[in-house]
C-alpha cells in the first residue's frame, strides 16, 4: 500500500463493484448472459445496463464507434455476439452500413472527435444507449471529411445529445450556420482533425496528457475554448483505436464525478497538490486491478452513479420500482443520491414519483438536514435494529424472557 493514502471504505466496496463490473462485461456486455441472469447479486446491475463495463471501448457511449470503424467483421469486439443473433437493431443498421469503409486515419480521427463533442450519443434512459441523436447513422456515405462536414452543414435534424453527456461552449455561429457546433465541425475540426493526426503519428507514442495538451493549444490558438471533457473522451478514443500512438498506461484527466468518487476513496497522510492526489488513488487502483488509469476513470464515474442507485427515468427504465432497486454496496449510509435509508427515515414519500434522479443532496436538504445529521440518523436506525435483532436471537435461545 502507498504510504500517501490512507485508504477508506468506499476504496474496498470500489474494489468489491469493481469485480462485479469486469464480471457483467464478461458475461453480458460481451458475453450473451442477460444482465438479470449475470449472478453478480447486485439489484441494481441486474436491471440497468450502465454498471457492465471497466474498459471505456465497450461503454454505452463507444459503442457505435466499434460499429462505425470495424463494420460487420470478425474484428468487431461484438462479433460473435452479432453472429449468434444478439445484436440491436442500431448495430445491425451502422455495422453493415459502414463494413468495408475505407478511410484515412485523419477521416476516422474526425469521426471521433465529431462523436465526442455532440454528445457522444449517450442517452442512460435507452437501451441500447449509445445511438440517441447521432450523425454516425448517415456519415458512411461520404469519403472525405469536406463530405461529411457538407453533411453536418445541410443535415435537417439536429445531432447533438446531453441526454447523460455534454457537448462543449461552441463558437458563435456566423450567417450560414445554425449552430456554433456545425461551425466548429465544419471550420476548426477538419484541420484540427489533420493537424492532431500528424503530430500524433510523428515521434514515440504520446501520454494522454501530451495529447490532451496538444489539443488545448491549439483551441486557445483558433481562438476556442478547451474542451476539456470532450478532448479527454477523445484521446481515450486515440488509446482504444490507435493504440499504437498512446502510452496507454500513462495517467488521464480527471472529470467532475470521477474526481468526486476519488475524494471519497482515500485521504492524503501528506499535504500534496490536488492533482497528485487524484494521480496516486489511480495509481494504486491500477496496481491493485490492473485497470489502466484512462479505463478507471471511467469505472470511477460508473462507481459513484452505482453508489447513489442512480436509475434515469424514462424510455427503458420506467418499469423499474424505485422503491425497490438498490445496490449491494457496503456503504449503508451515503448521503446523497437515492438511498433505501432516506424512505425508511421518512426523508422521501417515494422515489417512483420523481421524473429525474435525485442526485446530489437532493433528499435531505429538503428535508431540512445535512449530510453529518443524516450519518447520525441512519446510523442511530442501525443500531436499534441491530439490538432488536441481537434481542430477539437471544430470546430464542433461552437467554432472557
Amino acid at each position: 500500500m502507498t504510504p500517501l493514502l490512507d485508504k477508506t471504505r468506499y476504496y474496498y466496496d470500489f474494489l468489491d463493484y469493481y469485480k462485479k463490473a469486469k464480471t457483467q462485461q464478461e458475461t453480458s456486455n460481451l458475453g450473451v448472459v442477460p444482465h438479470s441472469k449475470s449472478g453478480v447479486g447486485d439489484a441494481l446491475m441486474q436491471n440497468v445496463e450502465l454498471y457492465d463495463v471497466v474498459e471505456r471501448k465497450y461503454a454505452g457511449f463507444s459503442q457505435i464507434v466499434n460499429d462505425i470503424f470495424y463494420g460487420w467483421t470478425d474484428s468487431h469486439p461484438y462479433y460473435e455476439k452479432m453472429e449468434a443473433g444478439f445484436v440491436t437493431d442500431q448495430r445491425r443498421e451502422v455495422a453493415n452500413n459502414w463494413t468495408g469503409k475505407q478511410l484515412e486515419e485523419a477521416d476516422w480521427i474526425y469521426l471521433m472527435l465529431l462523436h465526442r463533442v455532440t454528445g457522444s450519443a449517450i442517452n442512460y434512459a435507452k437501451i441500447p444507449s449509445g445511438y440517441h441523436n447521432t450523425l454516425l447513422f448517415h456519415l458512411h456515405e461520404c469519403d472525405t471529411i469536406e463530405e461529411m462536414a457538407e453533411v453536418v452543414k445541410t443535415h435537417p435534424t439536429p445531432f447533438y445529445t446531453s441526454v447523460g453527456y455534454q457537448f462543449p461552449a461552441f463558437p458563435k455561429p456566423p450567417e450560414g450556420y445554425r449552430r456554433g457546433g456545425d461551425y466548429y465541425l465544419c471550420e476548426f475540426a477538419p484541420e484540427l482533425a489533420r493537424a492532431f493526426t500528424n503530430w500524433v503519428r510523428s515521434g514515440k507514442p504520446k501520454t494522454f496528457r501530451q495529447m490532451g495538451d496538444w489539443l488545448f493549444e491549439w483551441n486557445v490558438e483558433h481562438g476556442l475554448r478547451k474542451y476539456r471533457f470532450q478532448y479527454a473522451a477523445f484521446v481515450a478514443d486515440i488509446a482504444d483505436w490507435f493504440p499504437e500512438y498512446v502510452e496507454r498506461d500513462s495517467l488521464f484527466y480527471y472529470g467532475t464525478n470521477a474526481i468526486e468518487c476519488i475524494s471519497y476513496l482515500a485521504k492524503p497522510k501528506v499535504r500534496m497538490p490536488k492533482e497528485q492526489f487524484l494521480d496516486e488513488v489511480m495509481l494504486e487502483i491500477y496496481r491493485e486491478t490492473g485497470s489502466l488509469p484512462y479505463n478507471a476513470e471511467d469505472v470511477c464515474c460508473d462507481y459513484i452513479r452505482w453508489v447513489e442507485n442512480y436509475i434515469k427515468p424514462g424510455s427503458h427504465y420506467d418499469h423499474l420500482n424505485r422503491d425497490r432497486i438498490w445496490n449491494s454496496s457496503s456503504i449503508h449510509d451515503h448521503p446523497y443520491g437515492r438511498q433505501k435509508p432516506m424512505l425508511k427515515l421518512g426523508l422521501i414519500d417515494s422515489f417512483n414519483t420523481l421524473s429525474v434522479h435525485p442526485s446530489d443532496d437532493y433528499v435531505i436538504s429538503r428535508a431540512g438536514i445535512d449530510r453529518e445529521e443524516y450519518h447520525r440518523r441512519v446510523n442511530r436506525a442501525r443500531e436499534h435494529r441491530l439490538q432488536h435483532s441481537n434481542r430477539k436471537e437471544r430470546k430464542a435461545a433461552g437467554l432472557i424472557l
